[in-house]
């Protein structure tokens, strides 16, 4: 289905909508707007809005590294300018300065617990990073000897308050108010996923029962040689079927019919693709190095939605809608 740009069965079709060269990200906005982020070559972030009847409204085009992007529950950051921008929520596509505090690391103690306490209580959204500094030597009085203070780590608190976005500086110890799981759920941006509670730093796909795994056609069964990552480790042989992947996607009352191209490994059952309750295996797009993975299918749909959302791939989104809808 990569080849295709629209597939149709019956009443409903399924489009290539985005690319992107980075993991596509997701925000739900106001009035139910799908906020979607991409990257497209090495410094081009944009952002798209996706209105209900599943039309592209609004962009927002930010000329940097996407390692300089941080994208907080709909507020876009640019860390290296340290700039904002509300465009998700108000269309504007003015920059705005961040407003730092304590950046030279003159507040008292007391003055700094209590901005961290009345962040942590009505702050909706707070990204923290961390960084570290050496201090510049000292001499002293008496013999004019040098002395080098210790490296000094610290936290940046970024938040929004008001329609401001804040960044405070601090040495506080933060991580009983924001440990490293409200960090990563914050980032998560992504209506397919969530954060897994049971396994510690794992993230897993969000099952759906409009898509139905049909069954898989093998087609050919060949062994592939794998090099055992470097260094003295030996390679391997890894048996391989060539095959075809059918599923059922439900979209309303419609139902879509694919057929994907794949290669199966039926050794290892990693994969969340099951078919009459049994782990097909690991599925992939290609049968080299690195392997291409495909996890699952992922399916969002809202009912305030006249479309679905639909992917095989982080790097790439499916919109899929009927064809003769009223709401077009």
């Amino acid at each position: 289905m990569d080849s295709l740009k629209v597939i149709k069965s019956g009443n409903v079709s399924i489009s290539r909508l985005l690319e992107s060269t980075e993991d596509i990200q997701y925000f739900l906005a106001k009035e139910n707007q799908i906020i979607v982020y991409c990257v497209s070559g090495e410094n081009e972030n944009i952002f798209y809005k996706i209105s209900p009847k599943g039309t592209i409204t609004d962009s927002l085009a930010i000329h940097c590294r996407p390692t300089h992007i941080a994208f907080i529950k709909g507020f876009i950051i640019n860390k290296e300018k340290h700039q904002f921008y509300n465009w998700s929520f108000d269309g504007n596509r003015q920059a705005i300065s961040i407003i730092a505090q304590n950046e030279q690391f003159d507040w008292n103690l007391g003055k700094q617990q209590q901005l961290l306490s009345n962040i942590s209580k009505s702050a909706s959204a707070v990204y923290v990073a961390y960084d570290s500094d050496s201090p510049a030597p000292t001499k002293s009085p008496k013999e004019g000897i040098q002395t080098i203070p210790s490296m000094r780590t610290y936290a940046i608190l970024t938040y929004f308050s008001n329609g401001q976005c804040f960044q405070f500086f601090t040495t506080l110890n933060v991580d009983e108010q924001f440990p490293y799981s409200y960090t990563q759920e914050l980032l998560l941006n992504n209506l397919f996923k969530r954060v897994n509670t049971k396994v510690k730093g794992d993230i897993e796909i969000i099952k759906t029962d409009n898509i139905h795994y049909r069954y898989f056609q093998k087609l050919k069964r060949e062994k592939v040689r794998f090099s055992g990552g470097g260094g003295n480790t030996p390679g391997f042989d890894v048996m391989l079927y060539h095959g075809n992947l059918y599923t059922d996607v439900v979209f309303r009352s419609d139902t879509l019919r694919l057929k994907e191209f794949m290669y199966l490994d039926e050794k290892w059952h990693s994969s969340d693709i099951e078919i009459e309750g049994k782990n097909l295996g690991v599925v992939t797009k290609n049968k080299g190095q690195p392997p291409h993975i495909i996890q699952a299918y992922m399916y969002y749909a809202n009912p305030e939605l006249a479309y679905a959302l639909f992917t095989n791939n982080d790097k790439k989104l499916y919109l899929i809608k009927s064809i003769n809808s009223s709401n077009e």
